[in-house]
């Protein structure tokens, strides 16, 4: 714990020591990636924990636990199995939770003595991604260091400790964001193809806002309608998968992980009735709604929301914070799915400068939630289990409607018009 606390410490006075210097994000990803490396090679080829586990999330020895998973897969299909229903390989009987196309691969022959290899690789195309996200923009010194902070928070690594495969469709995303500013088609290709690979990101098409309205409406459809073809075609696997999913409780985010850590032995354990499940899921459905509505309505009203549509890096925002709002209404994802909270890191630090007529709260309050939530692992250990568990959920729900109100009051006009129009029409309805 305390080498990870001057680990950070030593990342706050660098950034600040050379704020004046082009040279800083490099100092400071120089900084990261050996922290990062030391800890994973040492826990993966090694078995030596001692530094990984100041994150204080749950270890899977010896490492990279889901390249094994894939692996045990792929084992699996060679002796004649469908992993998607059946995985006798695998020591737990987990079926593979992943579409179909994934089993392409499986004609290289992988077995478990390829986990580590497969996992370097899963690892190294996230720090790809990372780089190319650090590097193709120009950030200003406290957005490089808050980006230091969420790349290096225990959400982060636990996807890098189980070189989960989040961590490659981070490089697909952050790829997609760098060729945009020199073809949005190539871009959208790009996101379509992660979509395939594992669904939730064609949240990520929301990134053609930047369009004009014609071309929006042209490239969105066409995106949703060949999302939608491989959607049906596939449906039964797609069932599957979903089925096969972990709807999980610790370190998650989603919709319904509040009321199932009320009776979760890890945390509340109280004895709740089904009658009483049922009316605290329907709870949750209706919070969220309210947000939705609430969160929409106002942005649309505020006279001066229309700041936040003036945002160098507002695409990167759409896309993550569209897969957080996705994923946090539709299933349970466990926290490493918070990476891709760090394409909204640089427009909410350019968010809060906005001084005037308080603009800046929403992004701020959104932002130290979402540090709650990627450091929340390495909270625990000083707040308990019970008190991290409670704080976490209701930042998650912060995060939710902070993102949903900044994501509607950076909606372009054209799109807002159809708001104010049919709000004219009601008038209008109610006049008459």
């Amino acid at each position: 714990m305390l080498r990870l606390i001057l680990a950070i410490t030593f990342l706050f006075l660098l950034g600040f020591a050379f704020q004046r210097w082009d040279r800083a994000k490099l100092l400071l990803f120089i900084v990261i990636i050996p922290i990062i490396a030391v800890s994973i090679i040492s826990f993966v080829y090694f078995d030596n924990n001692f530094f990984i586990k100041q994150w204080n999330f749950a270890l899977a020895s010896p490492g990279f636990l889901d390249s094994r998973q894939f692996a045990w897969a792929s084992e699996a299909h060679a002796q004649g199995y469908d992993p998607l229903v059946e995985n006798p390989v695998n020591p737990v009987g987990h079926q593979l939770n992943y579409p179909r196309i994934w089993h392409i691969l499986f004609a290289l022959g992988i077995n478990e003595s390829h986990t580590n290899l497969i996992g370097s690789i899963v690892v190294i195309l996230f720090f790809i991604g990372v780089s190319l996200f650090w590097f193709s923009n120009k950030f200003d010194t406290l957005t490089y260091f808050l980006l230091s902070i969420v790349i290096l928070s225990p959400a982060v690594m636990l996807g890098v400790e189980r070189s989960n495969i989040e961590l490659v469709l981070f490089f697909i995303l952050s790829l997609a964001l760098t060729i945009n500013y020199y073809s949005s088609i190539s871009a959208l290709f790009l996101i379509i193809f992660a979509s395939i690979l594992k669904l939730y990101p064609v949240f990520g098409i929301v990134y053609l806002l930047k369009e004009n309205k014609r071309r929006f409406w042209v490239l969105f459809l066409s995106a949703l309608g060949i999302f939608s073809l491989y959607a049906i075609l596939t449906l039964d696997d797609l069932m599957l998968v979903y089925k096969t999913t972990p709807k999980l409780v610790g370190s998650s985010l989603g919709l319904n992980v509040w009321w199932m850590g009320l009776r979760h032995p890890r945390f509340f354990n109280l004895p709740l009735s089904e009658s009483l499940v049922l009316i605290l899921k329907s709870l949750s459905y209706i919070s969220a709604f309210l947000i939705l509505s609430a969160t929409f309505y106002f942005s649309m009203l505020h006279k001066n929301a229309g700041s936040f549509r003036q945002g160098k890096y507002i695409d990167a925002f759409r896309v993550g914070s569209a897969i957080y709002i996705g994923c946090f209404l539709i299933i349970n994802s466990h926290d490493y799915r918070l990476i891709f909270l760090i394409f909204t890191i640089p427009q909410l630090v350019a968010w809060l400068r906005y001084k005037e007529n308080g603009l800046s709260l929403v992004p701020l309050v959104t932002l130290s939630a979402m540090l709650f939530l990627l450091w929340n692992a390495f909270i625990m250990r000083f707040l308990g289990r019970k008190l991290t568990f409670a704080m976490e959920e209701f930042s998650s729900w912060i995060v939710l409607a902070g993102l949903l109100f900044l994501f509607f009051s950076s909606l372009p006009d054209w799109f807002r018009n159809y708001f104010h129009k049919s709000d004219s029409l009601k008038k209008s309805f109610f006049r008459s």
